[in-house]
């Protein structure tokens, strides 16, 4: 475990580690494993951010599922959300389907809101929100998320999926920008 890395041009410090972030994902699958017992949910996953929350999530879920994928992108290769929001567009029938939606922060929650609209054009049964992260001093409209990780005051973070022009995705501890 490093206490400090640096990626391109800027030195990031741990915040989260390891062990905590899959602590709290043991405590996520098995609020969803009860939630979702006499159901079979789809979870869509948010790339690339929330590839590895995803990954180890799904590990812990024991009940029978579905799996798709989405892109979403809202910050290109800056350090903070642009506003604008790039989905890749849903070819999956979602009517009447149980949708658990794996992202990997809540930010502004701008790329939630229009994916959430996005997705409710499908009609499905029911939508809920998984995130590692969420910063609710950083929410700018009114999203529910059921399952959340860990909230966070509105920081730079990287690792555990989360990138700084894509890198450090791969880091297994939560990082954030030194000031």
């Amino acid at each position: 475990m490093k206490n400090q890395i640096k990626l391109l041009d800027k030195e990031f410090v741990l915040f989260i580690e390891e062990d905590r972030i899959q602590n709290r994902i043991i405590q996520i699958a098995d609020q969803i494993n009860n939630d979702y017992k006499d159901k079979i949910p789809t979870f869509l996953i948010v790339l690339k951010g929330a590839l590895l929350f995803a990954a180890d999530l799904l590990k812990r879920i024991k009940v029978r599922c579905k799996v798709e994928v989405i892109s979403a992108k809202s910050y290109g290769n800056e350090m903070e959300s642009s506003g604008t929001v790039k989905l890749k567009h849903l070819e999956s029938n979602f009517k009447n389907k149980d949708l658990i939606i794996i992202e990997d922060v809540i930010d502004t929650g701008l790329t939630m809101k229009t994916l959430l609209d996005d997705i409710n054009k499908y009609e499905p049964n029911s939508i809920e929100v998984a995130a590692i992260l969420t910063k609710p001093n950083a929410i700018k409209t009114n999203v529910k998320i059921k399952y959340v990780g860990f909230e966070i005051d509105n920081l730079f973070v990287v690792g555990y999926g989360l990138d700084y022009a894509e890198f450090g995705r791969e880091l297994p501890d939560i990082y954030v920008l030194k000031v």
